[in-house]
C-alpha cells in the first residue's frame, strides 16, 4: 500500500472520471487504474462502483477516502513540523477567504512572507459553506470569514475585526454632496451584488429584507474586484467592506457611501480545523495573526475610520 495509490483515489474522487484523474496526477490511465485495484485488493473491499464507467464509490470506498485524505494531511503536517524544527518552514498554505475580507489580505500575506519566505500562499476565494467543508476535507489550511454560525463549533476561531459594508458608486451617479444612503435607497439603484452562493450576498440579502426591499441586480458574480471595475464603467454600484476602494488606487472615477438604517457590522476571523497535533501551517498562521492582531485591526480601522470620512469630505 503506497501513498501514491490515495493520491489516486483522491483526484478520482474530485475528478469524477478515470482519465481526467490520471492526467491530474501525471499517469497514464491504465496505470492509475491498475494502482486502484491493488488497493482495492490489498484492502479486501470494493472501493469503487464500476460499470464500464466510474459511478462513484461504494460504502467501503467513502470510508477509505476520508480515511486517505487524513493520511494525505498528517503526512504534509509532517513534513512541515519537522521543517519548522528546522526552522525552515517550507511547501505552500492554502488559504480560503470570502471576497470581502480582500483589502487586508495583503497585509496578512505580507507578514506571513516575511516570516517564512519559502512558504508559498495559495488564495482562494470560496463560499462560507464551501471553505468549511474543505477545511474539514484538508483541502485548505486556515480561511477568513465570518465568524458566526453552528457550522463553526468543530472548528478554532480567532477574531480580526469587525466589517462595516459601503455602497461603491461612479462619480456621477448621485449628488457628489451625498455622504450616505440607506438600504431602501440603494435597493433603488442598479446594483452589481456578489453571488448568491456567497455568505457576504446573504448578509446583505438580509440588510435589504429589513427594510423590506428585495432589488434584483443588473449583475452578478462571485468577484468583489470585477464588481468594483464595473462600477469604474459608471453604470452601477455596488456594496463593499469600508475602505474597499481606498487601500489602493486602483477605481479611479468611484467612490464610497456609508450605508445606513441599518448599519450593519460582522466579526470577520480565522478558522481552521481542530486536530491533534494541530497544522503546522494553520498554526503558524494562526500565531503570527495572535502576535499582529493589534496591527491587523488598527489597519482595517484606518479603512474605516480614517479613510471613509475623507472621503466623505471629498465628497
Amino acid at each position: 500500500m503506497f501513498l501514491r495509490q490515495f493520491e489516486y483515489l483522491i483526484a478520482l474522487e474530485r475528478e469524477g472520471h478515470f482519465g481526467r484523474a490520471a492526467e491530474r496526477c501525471h499517469v497514464s490511465q491504465p496505470s492509475l487504474s491498475s494502482a486502484l485495484q491493488q488497493l482495492e485488493a490489498e484492502l479486501d473491499v470494493p472501493i469503487i462502483l464500476r460499470h464500464q464507467r466510474y459511478q462513484g464509490f461504494t460504502p467501503e470506498g467513502e470510508r477509505v477516502v476520508s480515511w486517505a485524505k487524513r493520511l494525505l494531511a498528517d503526512r504534509k503536517s509532517m513534513l512541515e513540523e519537522l521543517a519548522i524544527m528546522r526552522r525552515n518552514l517550507n511547501g505552500r498554505i492554502r488559504i480560503g477567504a470570502m471576497p470581502t475580507s480582500s483589502p487586508i489580505l495583503p497585509r496578512i500575506n505580507q507578514l506571513f512572507s516575511d516570516l517564512y519566505p519559502s512558504v508559498e500562499i495559495d488564495i482562494q476565494f470560496l463560499g462560507s459553506d464551501k471553505l468549511i467543508n474543505e477545511l474539514h476535507n484538508f483541502e485548505l489550511d486556515v480561511g477568513i470569514t465570518y465568524l458566526e454560525g453552528t457550522s463553526l463549533k468543530k472548528l478554532n476561531t480567532m477574531a480580526l475585526y469587525e466589517e462595516q459594508l459601503s455602497l461603491m458608486i461612479p462619480e456621477g451617479m448621485l449628488p457628489k454632496k451625498q455622504k450616505s444612503i440607506d438600504w431602501s435607497q440603494a435597493a433603488e439603484l442598479r446594483l452589481g451584488l456578489l453571488s448568491p452562493t456567497m455568505r457576504e450576498r446573504e448578509v446583505m440579502n438580509e440588510a435589504f429584507e429589513s427594510v423590506g426591499c428585495n432589488p434584483t441586480p443588473t449583475l452578478e458574480c462571485n468577484s468583489i474586484f470585477q464588481l468594483a471595475f464595473q462600477v469604474m464603467q459608471g453604470d452601477l454600484a455596488t456594496i463593499v467592506p469600508n475602505g474597499f476602494s481606498r487601500t489602493n488606487d486602483a477605481f479611479p472615477g468611484t467612490r464610497e457611501i456609508e450605508l445606513t438604517g441599518p448599519i450593519i457590522s460582522k466579526p470577520v476571523g480565522l478558522i481552521w480545523e481542530k486536530v491533534v497535533p494541530p497544522l503546522p501551517m494553520a498554526q503558524a498562521m494562526a500565531d503570527l495573526l495572535s502576535d499582529a492582531g493589534d496591527e491587523i485591526r488598527a489597519t482595517f480601522g484606518d479603512f474605516t475610520e480614517k479613510e471613509i470620512p475623507d472621503q466623505k469630505q471629498v465628497a
